[in-house]
């Protein structure tokens, strides 16, 4: 661990089991910078020291949160952007890239370093841009505070640190982009338009919907519809139907005494075949062994 009186940071030295986790932390720190300080306040080791004239290109991904202040950022991909407080910076291995803070404001940051085959994974699917590095979350409290249990952890080294450090970053990712889904939304007239929709599914579990006839019935084109459903809950309606017919089946697997047969019914399977099958595929068990396993009757 690194300090002086504007920041404090650590950087790790990764073991080939860390990485067994998909995503394992590299480094953590913060700073808080009144007007006119140098920037960076600190030497960093190399590969992350920068100055505003040459840039940086990272070899690893980083989030950087914005608490206090404003400056500018600037990457390859995107061109020049002003940032300011409540503002999240997604920095991408290999795209080239600088900031700095506004000298008349300083501004106070979070940061973590993070790789692995998993944010590898959230790019190709689309999750994490270098398209889209700047994402407005607003003053979180409980992202504030999971930087600060990363930065804690790292400094008290306890057992098992590295996985929960791992755990942590996860929640980070997780809570951003649900929260830029729920401000894209918010007050918006598809939100509501989707919100009726999950409803209208909710209603349904026993039945089968068109969702093209759905779109229709709320005033939306499928295509849009679909779109925007999905960028809202992270599935297509189709899929997020399906899953509400599974979590439906399995409460009432663990909550009664019906029949496989009497389940299927009610969760609007077309047949007890089809839903064992289906429920096997998803949950790795037939519903009869999950039940067993659940209620620990299974030998």
């Amino acid at each position: 661990m690194i300090r002086n009186s504007y920041s404090l940071f650590n950087y790790l030295t990764i073991a080939d089991s860390d990485k067994l986790w998909g995503l394992y932390v590299t480094g953590s720190g913060s700073a808080d910078l009144p007007p006119h300080t140098p920037y960076p306040p600190a030497k960093h080791p190399d590969g992350y020291m920068f100055d505003w004239r040459h840039g940086r290109i990272l070899s690893e991904f980083q989030i950087l949160y914005l608490t206090r202040g404003k400056g500018v950022f600037e990457s390859r991909a995107v061109g020049r952007k002003e940032i300011g407080e409540g503002d999240i910076i997604l920095l991408f291995p290999g795209v080239w890239h600088r900031y700095m803070p506004d000298k008349g404001t300083g501004w106070k940051e979070h940061w973590v370093s993070f790789n692995g085959a998993q944010p590898e994974r959230f790019v190709t699917h689309d999750l994490l841009s270098p398209d889209r590095p700047v994402i407005n979350i607003g003053l979180n409290e409980e992202i504030i505070g999971l930087y600060r249990q990363i930065s804690e952890l790292m400094e008290s080294e306890r057992i098992g640190y590295r996985q929960i450090i791992s755990a942590l970053t996860y929640q980070i990712i997780a809570q951003l982009l649900a929260l830029d889904r729920s401000k894209r939304f918010a007050g918006k007239e598809i939100e509501t338009t989707i919100l009726r929709a999950k409803a209208y599914m909710a209603d349904r579990i026993d039945k089968q919907i068109r969702f093209e006839a759905l779109s229709y019935e709320l005033g939306i084109g499928y295509s849009r519809f679909r779109r925007m459903f999905r960028s809202y809950t992270g599935l297509a309606p189709a899929q997020y139907f399906i899953q509400l017919k599974l979590n439906k089946a399995r409460d009432l697997l663990l909550s009664t005494s019906l029949t496989v047969k009497e389940i299927s019914v009610m969760t609007g399977f077309e047949s007890q075949f089809y839903f064992s099958k289906f429920f096997k595929k998803r949950m790795g068990l037939s519903p009869i062994q999950f039940r067993e396993y659940s209620r620990g009757e299974a030998g």
